[in-house]
């Protein structure tokens, strides 16, 4: 029998093996992971984040609210979200195609229906609406389209020129330009697209026969 090896006090073997590991090693593995699943939770909170608009991305007609106005209304509900750690609390995707109703606050996406070349720069475009909706739009009212163009996302004003009582479609007459961003986008529709727009926005509406005082200026409205 190796010297050691033999029996203890009580006539109990001892049993070789490996020293027992450090306590305060033991407890970092967990403390190493919860700190992992700390960044991986603030990275997709980071990926939420909502983006700055880019100055292209303003009409630039005055439209309230603003894309800047939702942009800070987003930073703060996902600033709210964040804090308490309750992702319910953003806001859902964009709506589906064909919705009966236009939101100022919200793109919504409508489909062509049909599109007309009037002229070599200017086109007639009719969007789809479900049967018997109307937007009954106020003479005076515009929307906002929003596009895209080489990964630049634009947004411009137009306005509807289909009668207020129209039902089934909206329609607008958008005229292009040679170096236009949002022409190259109007250019690329054809029928069965889809763009997305919000609205109305406007309060100067069309009164007939009646006197409106601005400022130091007095407009006569005739039908």
């Amino acid at each position: 029998m190796r010297e050691g090896l033999g029996p203890g006090p009580h006539g109990v073997r001892p049993v070789l093996g490996r020293a027992p590991s450090c306590p305060s090693q033991a407890g970092q593995a967990p403390l190493m992971m919860d700190e992992r699943e700390e960044d991986a939770d603030e990275e997709a909170w980071l990926q939420l984040r909502p983006v700055e608009p880019l100055p292209s991305q303003c009409c630039g007609s005055g439209c309230s609210p603003c894309v800047f106005d939702l942009y800070h209304r987003e930073l703060a509900r996902w600033e709210a979200a964040r804090a308490s750690k309750d992702r319910s609390l953003l806001s859902g995707e964009e709506s589906q195609s064909c919705p009966s109703k236009l939101s100022p606050e919200t793109f919504l996406a409508f489909c062509i229906s049909a599109m007309d070349r009037l002229t070599e720069d200017t086109y007639h475009v009719r969007f789809a609406l479900p049967r018997n909706c109307q937007f009954s739009l106020r003479p005076g009212q515009h929307l906002i389209l929003r596009g895209k163009v080489d990964g630049l996302e634009i947004q411009r004003a137009y306005t509807p020129i289909s009668p207020a009582n129209a039902e089934g479609y909206f329609e607008v007459l958008i005229k292009c330009y040679p170096t236009g961003l949002m022409s190259r986008y109007v250019k690329s529709w054809g029928t069965g697209h889809t763009a997305f727009w919000r609205g109305p926005f406007g309060d100067f509406f069309y009164k007939a026969n009646q006197l409106q005082n601005h400022g130091d200026h007095s407009l006569k409205y005739t039908p």
